[in-house]
């Protein structure tokens, strides 16, 4: 249900700028979801040695988000049609604060577990809302940037959770983190909710030439979903959206490897101290965050130089910088030197993070009235990396004793799947 719409500002002639806004809102939510994901791998170091897990146990776990958030997120395009992005927001923003802040009191493997599907059920959401308000307040050749933007907060959040949780831990013990992460999300609430709306037309700070920009002008005051009917059908039988949706899964299963078992494959294999995982573990982020940055300028840019190609945009850059982060991480397999490695895997997962706001985009790209339903099918594919990583990287450590293999699977996913999406999806059409 959209939030009402209300009188608009009468004083305003010059364009108002609520849309960024409300991205910058976007980022800081998607900051504080990712540092609440990353925050486990950053811990796990000393959390498997409290608990006496084993690698395949806390794979597990590390997959327990995963698998309470991938089903939920196929149903997620509904939820927000349903309640609006606004009050979706508001109740699964608040579960996922009350979910990340109860490991604290977490006993063992069983309750970590739990615990850990309760999250990733209650965050299922974020994406399909994000998206939602991106198809109605950008007007498509903004779209890109403000989809760059809120994906950024994924590598900033995984960047400030690292040297964050060490500290914490160090200081306080491990449970503080969570503690500290379930109070920022409702911090969050507290600022956003007094600016963002399901619609521009809704929002009083929204003056009219912004909405001449957005493309909708006075006319447009609809409530979500006044298209008509979500198209189930057309959406589930789309090539473009599954393949998308895969695709987004192999970068997914490159981030969850990096997130979950980074940090304790440089301890447990490269022999170093959990308390320089401040620095050496956040290099591939930073490098994340400045990939997602050059992402939403270069596809934008390229939009407009092909005229509005959106083959060209998002499915050659995305495709082709996944192969490409493929090829890098199978380089990095055969290196010895700690640096190099973490030098080479940042590079690679640049890359990767070029893709990730091109695979958010291409389903807003494909029907923006309905991008939350769409988003929905190919965050629910995609997020089955976060199933798939852990659990097979866990389990291919115990029985191997080691990482190769593991990071020969990680290298495989991005090239096959990227190979797709260049000769294959087209982002103008469903």
């Amino acid at each position: 249900m959209a939030s009402p719409p209300v009188a608009l500002s009468s004083a305003s002639s010059a364009t108002s700028h609520v849309r960024w806004k409300v991205s910058l809102l976007l980022l800081v939510l998607t900051l504080i979801n990712f540092a609440d994901r990353g925050v486990l791998g950053a811990v796990a170091p000393v959390l498997t040695e409290a608990f006496h897990l084993s690698q395949s146990q806390y794979g597990l776990i590390a997959a327990g988000f995963s698998i309470g958030y991938a089903p939920v997120c196929f149903f997620s395009g509904f939820i927000v049609n349903a309640l609006g992005p606004r009050r979706t927001y508001k109740w699964f923003v608040s579960l996922w604060s009350l979910a990340i802040a109860a490991f604290a009191g977490a006993w063992g493997f069983v309750s970590l577990l739990m615990l850990r599907i309760a999250f990733g059920t209650s965050e299922a959401t974020v994406f399909a809302c994000g998206s939602q308000l991106i198809g109605k307040w950008l007007p498509g050749q903004e779209r890109g940037r403000s989809s760059a933007l809120m994906t950024v907060g994924i590598p900033l959040g995984a960047f400030i959770v690292v040297p964050l949780t060490v500290w914490l831990t160090h200081l306080f013990g491990w449970q503080v983190p969570f503690i500290f992460l379930g109070a920022m999300g409702f911090v969050w609430l507290l600022v956003a909710m007094p600016i963002i709306t399901d619609i521009p037309q809704g929002n009083r700070r929204v003056s009219k030439s912004e909405l001449e920009v957005i493309g909708t002008g006075s006319a447009g005051e609809h409530s979500v979903g006044s298209a008509g009917p979500v198209p189930w059908g057309r959406i589930l039988r789309s090539k473009t959206l599954w393949l998308t949706g895969l695709a987004f899964m192999s970068s997914a299963y490159c981030l969850y490897f990096m997130m979950h078992y980074f940090p304790t494959y440089l301890v447990k294999q490269r022999h170093v101290e959990y308390t320089s995982l401040a620095l050496l573990a956040t290099v591939p982020w930073l490098a994340m965050a400045i990939g997602t940055l050059v992402s939403g300028v270069v596809s934008d840019k390229i939009y407009a130089w092909s005229g509005g190609n959106l083959r060209w945009a998002r499915s050659y850059l995305g495709g082709g910088c996944l192969v490409l982060t493929g090829a890098l991480i199978a380089v990095s397999i055969g290196m010895t030197s700690t640096t190099e490695i973490v030098i080479l895997l940042s590079i690679a997962s640049g890359i990767n993070f070029v893709v990730q706001p091109i695979f958010f985009a291409i389903p807003i790209d494909a029907t923006p009235e309905f991008a939350g339903a769409a988003e929905g099918m190919t965050v629910g594919i995609g997020a089955l990396g976060g199933v798939f990583a852990p659990m097979v990287t866990g389990f291919l450590v115990d029985y191997t004793g080691n990482f190769v293999v593991a990071f020969s699977v990680v290298a495989a996913l991005p090239i096959l799947f990227g190979l797709l999406v260049v000769f294959w999806v087209h982002p103008d059409r469903l």
